[in-house]
């Protein structure tokens, strides 16, 4: 695994958590693309090739893993490429994409590297390991679309190979791999949207990080800023971070780079993550229900409420974006009281069942209910990805695209 705060001097292996506990999935099909090119690996038994089996069901039953197909039952199994260099792959069906959010649903996915399968807390979990570059080409691809421009495509391989080896908040360290394959972490839905193209440009950028003060920038991104991106210490605790700061995501002439209308054919979708749903990012409505808000409340807060008076927005960061917010109402005995959501994160669970775009919204009451009118998509710190898109649709070069929203960073080659 990755050490915090160490640059490595070559790629390094990674490991991806790709079935999660929180999945809840008790089985699962592992199809080998090639069987010659995999070993296997149980408690018990070490198989130097699979060329006899390309599928193998693997079904948690009493706390172990049986693999149906020989009979067989472990707490571990691995699959490893002994070729490497003819990128054989594995495919997994029901992985689960965008946890949590409203665009949650379940893929068909292709990892190169090895794949490992375990069992924790009763349910499945199963980590790939594979190089870092490997990762990238997937990452790339998976967080937007492989129609994206070449300079996108590279600006998002280095900042995202800077996030993952910046290391700051390790949040699955305690389950045995580095990051997770989802929007907790960065999308990486395995080798499904690759070409030779993208893997070409994308190999381009190898080793390159962006860095600041001598160590590789914690690059924050999100899917769209709405206009204006924000402070990292107005989303995240801790001190301010020089580099990702609120800037305006704007031309000289004005323009705000992640404007739909400046993508050239109107169609965002064509460029999102295919895992994405089409809507309007930049500028968009949403009805809170004053029920589901009630609901909401006593569900993450445990408080005794009857009514809902009034959402008041006590501090906005430099992006428009909600970091407190009141929620004035009544108890069941009619005393007045309010409630203080304290972080856009927080403020964007609480509003919406599958995760509201943003916190950058004004409010309007309407029938009992709450009129949101937002902009952007996400928590709007560092990268702009559709304004980096936009970017690099006007002939931005990606050194260009990464100053803009990372100033007074510079670019490296580290390996």
């Amino acid at each position: 695994m990755l050490i915090p705060g160490k640059i490595p001097n070559k790629e390094p292996l990674i490991r991806v958590g790709i079935i999660l506990p929180e999945d809840q999935i008790d089985q699962t099909t592992v199809t080998l693309s090639d069987t010659e090119s995999y070993e296997m690996e149980t408690d018990m038994m070490h198989y130097p090739s699979c060329k006899n089996q390309k599928k193998f069901t693997i079904i948690v039953k009493d706390n172990e893993l049986f693999i149906s197909s020989i009979k067989s039952k472990t707490s571990k199994v691995v699959f490893s490429p002994h070729l490497p260099d003819d990128l054989p792959h594995i495919t997994l069906p029901n992985i689960v994409a965008g946890r949590g959010f409203h665009w949650q649903k379940s893929i068909r996915a292709q990892y190169w590297g090895r794949i490992e399968l375990s069992i924790l807390e009763g349910k499945l979990i199963v980590i790939n390991e594979l190089p870092l570059e490997q990762y990238l080409n997937c990452v790339a691809t998976s967080e937007m679309s492989a129609a994206c421009p070449p300079e996108f495509l590279m600006t998002q391989a280095i900042v995202a190979r800077s996030w993952l080896l910046a290391n700051i908040e390790q949040k699955h360290r305690d389950l045995g791999f580095d990051i997770c394959n989802d929007d907790c972490c960065q999308r990486y839905q395995g080798i499904n949207n690759c070409n030779d193209n993208t893997i070409m440009h994308i190999n381009n950028t190898y080793g390159k990080v962006i860095i600041y003060d001598n160590k590789i920038c914690d690059a924050r991104y999100s899917k769209s800023c709405g206009g204006v991106t924000e402070d990292y210490d107005n989303v995240w605790t801790g001190d301010a971070v020089p580099y990702l700061i609120s800037i305006k995501d704007q031309n000289r002439n004005g323009n705000i780079y992640c404007d739909p209308q400046n993508i050239p054919d109107k169609s965002v979708k064509r460029y999102i993550g295919k895992v994405d749903t089409n809507d309007d990012y930049f500028r968009w409505e949403y009805i809170v229900k004053h029920e589901n808000l009630i609901n909401s409340i006593k569900e993450n807060f445990q408080v005794d409420i009857d009514k809902i008076l009034k959402l008041n927005p006590f501090k906005r960061g430099k992006s428009g974006r909600i970091i407190k917010l009141g929620i004035d109402y009544y108890d069941t005995k009619d005393q007045e009281h309010t409630l203080i959501i304290d972080s856009e994160y927080n403020i964007r669970n609480i509003l919406s069942e599958s995760f509201l775009f943003s916190s950058a919204f004004t409010v309007n009451e309407q029938d009992g209910n709450f009129i949101l009118n937002g902009k952007g998509w996400g928590h709007g710190v560092g990268l702009c990805q559709i304004g980096a898109l936009s970017m690099a649709l006007a002939n931005k070069k990606a050194e260009e695209i990464l100053s803009h929203y990372y100033p007074k960073t510079n670019l490296k080659t580290i390996y």
